[in-house]
This record gives C-alpha cells, sequence and structure tokens, in this order.
C-alpha cells in the first residue's frame, strides 16, 4: 500500500514537472517571439501627416507586449518633403517606448519622405485661361507665369483641383497677379499668389510640315498656329495666300512662322543652264546665247555668262530660259559677234 501511495506521488510529480517544462517553454517561446528584434528602415515613403513606429522600424508585423506599430511619434513632413531621423533621436524613441533596439553606429539613420499630387505651372495656367474665357473673353491671349518651374505639392489623398480666389490684371504692360487655392472647395486649403504676364495671340499660316525648294507650295502645305502677337515681325506671312504658287528660298521647319523673304516665285531659270540673252536699244534688239551663274524666278536679277565673250552680265529675268541684260554698259567691254 504504501509502494502504491509512492508511486502515485512520484507519477504526480513527474507530471507536475512534465508541464512545469511545457509551460516554461512555451512561455519563453511567446517571450521570444514579443522580444524578437526590431531593424531599421533606411528610407520610407508615407501618407498622412503622422509618423509611426511600423513606419520606422520592421518586426511590428506581430503583436508586441506593451506598444504598438500605430504608435506616433513624430509630426510628418509637408508633402513632397522628407525629414531625416538620426541615430541618437532614433535611441531616444526606442528607449521611451521600451523596443529591444539600439544602433549599430552613429551613422544609423531613417529617411522619411511623404507621399504628394503635384501641380505644375502647366496647370495653373489652363485654371488662369479658364477663369479670364469665363469671365467673356473669347481666349486670345496667352499666359506665362514668372516662376514657370513652379511645383505645388498636396496631400496624395486630396484631388489635384485648383480654384482662382483672385485675379487682377495691369493692361498696359499685360502683368497678372492671382490668388488660386489647392483644393478646389476646401476650407483648409493651401493659398499661392502666382504672378506673370498676358500676352495677345494671333493665327498665323505655318508649313504643316518641312517644306524644301523646288517645289511650289499648296494649299495642303499650309496650316494655322496661334502664336505671340509681339513675336510677328512686319516681314512675317499672315495671310495665307502669299504662300500659294510660290517656293521656299531655302528649307523651311514645320509649325515654324516663315518671313516673305525666305519664299519666292517658282525658279524659271537653273543654275548652269543655257538662257537668251536680250539686249534692248531704244532702236533695236539684240539677243546673244550666255550661261546662267545662278538659279532664279521671274523677275529676279542674276548673273549670265556670254558664252561668245566669256564676260559676266547681270540679266532680268524675264521668263524660262529668257533674260534681259540690265544695261548696254555691261557690254562695253564685249568683243565679239552679237546675233
Amino acid at each position: 500500500m504504501n509502494a502504491f501511495k509512492s508511486l502515485t506521488l512520484l507519477t504526480r510529480f513527474a507530471l507536475a514537472a512534465f508541464f512545469a517544462v511545457m509551460l516554461g517553454l512555451s512561455t519563453v517561446s511567446a517571450d521570444a517571439t514579443l522580444d524578437a528584434p526590431l531593424t531599421l528602415r533606411n528610407h520610407v515613403t508615407i501618407n498622412g501627416g503622422s509618423i509611426h513606429l511600423g513606419d520606422i522600424f520592421d518586426g511590428f508585423e506581430t503583436p508586441r507586449s506593451g506598444v504598438s506599430g500605430e504608435t506616433i511619434v513624430a509630426y510628418a513632413p509637408q508633402p513632397g518633403r522628407r525629414a531625416v531621423f538620426d541615430a541618437k533621436w532614433l535611441s531616444r524613441v526606442a528607449q521611451r517606448h521600451r523596443l529591444d533596439w539600439r544602433p549599430t553606429t552613429r551613422l544609423d539613420r531613417v529617411v522619411v519622405e511623404r507621399a504628394s499630387t503635384v501641380i505644375n505651372a502647366e496647370d495653373i495656367v489652363s485654371a488662369l485661361r479658364n477663369e479670364i474665357e469665363a469671365r467673356g473673353n473669347a481666349g486670345a491671349i496667352d499666359l506665362e507665369l514668372s516662376n514657370r518651374n513652379l511645383l505645388v505639392h498636396i496631400d496624395s489623398a486630396l484631388p489635384p483641383t485648383i480654384e482662382v480666389v483672385h485675379l487682377a490684371a495691369a493692361s498696359r504692360r499685360g502683368q497678372f497677379s492671382a490668388i488660386i487655392a489647392v483644393p478646389a472647395g476646401d476650407p483648409q486649403a493651401r493659398r499661392i499668389t502666382v504672378v506673370g504676364q498676358m500676352f495677345s495671340v494671333v493665327e498665323v499660316p505655318v508649313p504643316a510640315r518641312a517644306l524644301r525648294p523646288g517645289n511650289p507650295i499648296r494649299e495642303g502645305d499650309i496650316k494655322w498656329k496661334r502664336v505671340r502677337a509681339n513675336t510677328v515681325r512686319n516681314d512675317t506671312v499672315t495671310d495665307a495666300n502669299e504662300f500659294l504658287s510660290l517656293e521656299p528660298k531655302r528649307p523651311l521647319s514645320a509649325n515654324k512662322m516663315v518671313q516673305r523673304s525666305d519664299l519666292r516665285a517658282p525658279v524659271t531659270v537653273s543654275k548652269g543652264m543655257l538662257v537668251t540673252m536680250i539686249f534692248r536699244t531704244s532702236s533695236m534688239v539684240l539677243t546673244a546665247s550666255g550661261r546662267a551663274l545662278e538659279a532664279g524666278s521671274t523677275g529676279d536679277f542674276i548673273t549670265v555668262r556670254n558664252t561668245q565673250t566669256n564676260t559676266n552680265v547681270d540679266a532680268k529675268i524675264l521668263g524660262p530660259n529668257r533674260v534681259e541684260v540690265a544695261t548696254l554698259r555691261q557690254l562695253a567691254s564685249s568683243e565679239g559677234n552679237v546675233q
């Protein structure tokens, strides 16, 4: 009987020891999970106005004792900006929240960048133009901001809309100032003052594609383009009819304004062509054979060499293969028979 009791007590002790060991192992294992080391993040992009422990450290994916990855530790930088947190600051945060983390070197740091939606100068100009047109203008203006590289960053969760709160223009110099709010209709919208200049615009005909000499310009080669009025020169072609039946003197680029001096009538005499030279006086008309040393159109003056005397004279092109010597004086030094 005593032996049976001893066996029973031994069995109970063994079971108690077994469960104690198991519970101890379980406790150690759980503590190990909760106390798993944290890893520092080097660079992180966040949304919103606060920085949390989970933004700075990796390891909050599983629950931890006494602290949450959602714990706020700092204000976020402005949208589109970044903040740098050094080893000293990170060490103080870890100690304050009893985290199992220490900096490995004094160079440890975290760069936190805040995501943003970007509104650029082109977006602002478009909103200003819409406002001006809504006030009754026909839209025959162009706008240019003084700061053409302006970028406005707003919270990525907000809509990229623009409201023109105020617009004032100085008509004499074309300068304007405006106050815009982004996003539109938001009581806490960010207000920005922009300044710039207004330009009157006109439409001018320009080549629809690159044009080369030797090809008469046709209606299909021309399109209309809006340009600033102050860029149009006195010699600029402003009437599409001025193009027709003419050809370029030199290659013309697509979408570029053309000067009248860039155009000419189609070439009627090519360089090296044999032409009939006409000499006129009050009492007679003489002709001779010559070779054109330049190309030209009807009405142009070119240099022609007399093939019999090898002398050069200036002559006006009358038409295909026909030129008229400008003056008889130019023949004074020539010798030979003239037919």
